[in-house]
């Protein structure tokens, strides 16, 4: 049975069963959907004086996207590029904690830590041999605490574990590198943008979204997933982080997007070992367990062979739940709603199950096939673009200019956990037409933003 996380947040439903109103109140800025990218655009705006709607097509309950879960990777090393490196460590870590304080100002008690949401543990990576110097050399240049060995010798003596050759294990020990919760992340968001004195509706889909040049005002159908019933928003203002509905609202407004990104399934199981086989192992094994996750092992050589891994959680009888996934072993798309709800099938499970006993034997651990029990799995979708780095832009206008009152925040694929709170800066920035001294930042913004954009239409 799928677990699903109950997000203790203090925003209400303000409104029951609601009607077509075509003479409300114009909202300043309409932010479409609660999810990660969305609450942290709703957070930065709110907490720079704008006045914000929020809205959620979920309850606080939330069964589907990428809040699902207590655990994603967050982590300091990137071998690719410097841009996911700068997101985490020097943007979304220094932003949390800034959540955090704000959170925690008019509170007695310690009530909100950064390690609420964080959990600082090795993050480790197996790869091959051959990026040897491009990752050392990376890994120089984004200042990261690590250790590595690249050769059999040096995995036995440093860390106990079995490399094949080829392979090189590293290890990486920065703060703040390892997980972070993503639905208390969320909870903690909403808090603060109530506290701001902004609101947040749930059980709130959107259904279309189009701009009525008469009133240079956008119109936002919005459907109560309870009622049915339908309500007219109407705002200068407008961010879209609808995830995998990217393309389908913004068919009036944006409709680009529809081929630019791309929803896939993904799947992920969880597994553990069995209760009677668990307790037969020492107390260093179980540590070594615990230590050596989460863990990316790239090391196969293959985009399908490639995972990643985490302990999710500890069962009842603190027996640690893994979580396992893929990047890369995607399906397509039959029906969005129903996506969320689709089983995993018999090789999905036996590839999770393949991997991570592989990854155990790494570790010298006895472990076997049979003693790895499949706990349960979910599907989840990737919002993918065509280079799979996400978007964080203004759409444009009909002259083909930058329209700076409607910013769309898509294809964040597997990256965008680690960076959540830098993205809604970014996207909050470049709302309020806010400025940036950080030569990075402005690398970073011009990556995601709309020159990427106008490169992706003209190609």
């Amino acid at each position: 049975m799928r677990r699903t996380i109950t997000l203790t947040i203090i925003a209400t439903l303000f409104y029951g069963c609601i009607s077509e109103d075509s003479t409300q109140e114009v909202i300043e800025t309409l932010i479409i959907g609660g999810g990660l990218m969305g609450s942290s655009t709703a957070w930065h705006l709110s907490d720079q004086g704008n006045n914000i709607l929020l809205l959620e097509k979920q309850d606080s309950i939330y069964t589907q996207g990428s809040i699902l879960g207590e655990a994603r990777i967050a982590r300091s090393s990137n071998r690719s590029s410097d841009i996911w490196s700068f997101l985490h460590n020097n943007k979304s870590v220094a932003e949390t904690q800034r959540l955090i304080n704000y959170l925690q100002s008019e509170t007695a008690s310690p009530a909100y830590k950064i390690e609420d949401l964080y959990t600082t543990s090795p993050v480790t990576y197996v790869g091959r041999t051959k990026v040897y110097e491009q990752l050392h050399a990376s890994l120089i240049r984004q200042n990261i605490d690590y250790q590595m060995a690249i050769t059999p010798e040096e995995g036995m003596s440093m860390f106990d574990v079995t490399l094949p050759d080829s392979v090189l294990i590293q290890r990486e020990y920065n703060k703040h590198s390892g997980t972070l919760n993503p639905h208390k992340l969320i909870a903690y968001l909403h808090k603060a943008i109530a506290k701001r004195g902004n609101k947040i509706y749930y059980n709130t889909e959107v259904t279309n979204v189009r701009f009525n040049e008469k009133s240079d005002l956008y119109e936002i159908e919005a459907k109560d997933s309870g009622t049915g019933s339908v309500r007219l928003f109407h705002a200068k203002n407008v961010i879209s982080a609808a995830g995998p509905y990217t393309g389908k609202l913004l068919k009036n407004v944006a409709p680009y997007f529809d081929t630019l990104i791309n929803p896939q399934r993904v799947f992920l199981a969880f597994l553990k070992i069995k209760k009677a086989d668990y307790q037969k192992l020492t107390n260093q094994e179980k540590e070594k367990i615990k230590s050596f996750y989460p863990v990316i092992n790239s090391s196969k050589g293959t985009r399908d062979g490639s995972f990643f891994a985490m302990i999710e959680y500890f069962d009842e009888d603190s027996i640690p739940v893994i979580k396992i996934g893929g990047h890369f072993p995607r399906t397509e798309i039959d029906n969005m709603d129903k996506v969320w709800a689709k089983d995993l099938s018999v090789s999905e499970v036996a590839w999770s199950v393949t991997n991570t006993l592989e990854y155990f034997q790494l570790l010298n651990l006895s472990v076997s096939q049979d003693q790895i029990e499949y706990v349960n799995g979910y599907s989840c979708v990737y919002s993918l673009t065509g280079t799979e780095v996400p978007f964080v832009t203004p759409i444009f206008n009909e002259d083909n200019s930058p329209n700076e009152r409607f910013i769309v925040l898509g294809g964040m694929s597997g990256v965008g956990a680690k960076g959540t709170m830098a993205y809604g800066l970014i996207a909050a920035h470049s709302l309020n037409k806010k400025s940036s001294n950080d030569s990075l930042y402005n690398v970073v913004k011009k990556a995601l933003g709309v020159e990427r954009l106008k490169n992706e239409l003209n190609n």
